[in-house]
């Protein structure tokens, strides 16, 4: 893995806790077959928005839908939800803006289309099953994930769901060409180095790039002096 273009990437050697494009292909597809439409849009919402999952949860359907019965092209999440919006150092958080890409967008717009009838702009988006007008509480939601990993054949001990902002932060900081400042003002954190504890790295991503190092062509060795011989 390369060197940033305003940084270094962390010395992370620990198991990996992104999710592989086919893995979230994977579950995916286990999730249509289920019908599980709300859930299928948390894990597609969660990989390219960015939100931390307590702040995804408190989206309503006001935010992400207009009154013309389509879907946003972005989510704004107000100070008081967002991480450090309601505690001492409030004043330092800002509300966060969010554009909703395409593969984003049609994952809310097959959720909204499944219920069957017109939500209330005041309904949460994921909703509980339980109790009237819930948001899904973020230990369900990583028990949700949790267990359709199980069931897809993917080691569960490395995901929790977090990995969702986690996979958003590589996907962008590559898609970016490794540029540490501009992944760091989308995701929205305070500086480049909460950034990089993000972006983790194999010990054969390391070797690669050590090896991959372009190399001088070595100088050609010195004529050696022949020794005439005695006669």
């Amino acid at each position: 893995m390369p060197i940033g273009a305003h940084g270094t990437v962390p010395y992370c050697l620990h198991a990996r806790s992104t999710i592989h494009l086919s893995e979230i292909l994977t579950l995916e597809s286990r999730l249509l077959a289920l019908g599980r439409l709300r859930d299928r849009m948390l894990l597609i919402a969660g990989t390219n928005v960015g939100y931390r999952i307590t702040e995804l949860l408190t989206w309503t359907v006001g935010q992400v839908l207009t009154r013309e019965g389509d879907v946003t092209r972005d989510v704004t999440v107000t100070r008081a939800l967002l991480k450090g919006g309601s505690g001492a150092h409030k004043r330092s958080v800002r509300c966060r803006r969010v554009v909703l890409n395409e593969r984003a967008r049609g994952a809310i717009r097959d959720y909204l289309a499944s219920l069957g009838r017109v939500p209330a702009y005041d309904e949460f988006l994921f909703q509980s099953r339980e109790g009237a007008n819930r948001p899904v509480h973020r230990t369900q939601a990583h028990r949700i994930l949790k267990r359709l990993c199980r069931t897809c054949g993917i080691d569960a001990a490395r995901v929790s769901t977090h990995s969702l902002r986690k996979t958003f932060v590589r996907a962008v900081y590559d898609a970016s060409q490794h540029d540490l400042i501009r992944t760091q003002r989308i995701v929205g954190h305070s500086s480049p180095v909460v950034t990089a504890r993000y972006l983790e790295s194999t010990q054969s991503e390391l070797d690669e790039l050590v090896l991959g190092l372009p190399q001088a062509a070595p100088a050609p060795a010195a004529p050696q002096p022949q020794l005439a011989l005695a006669s």
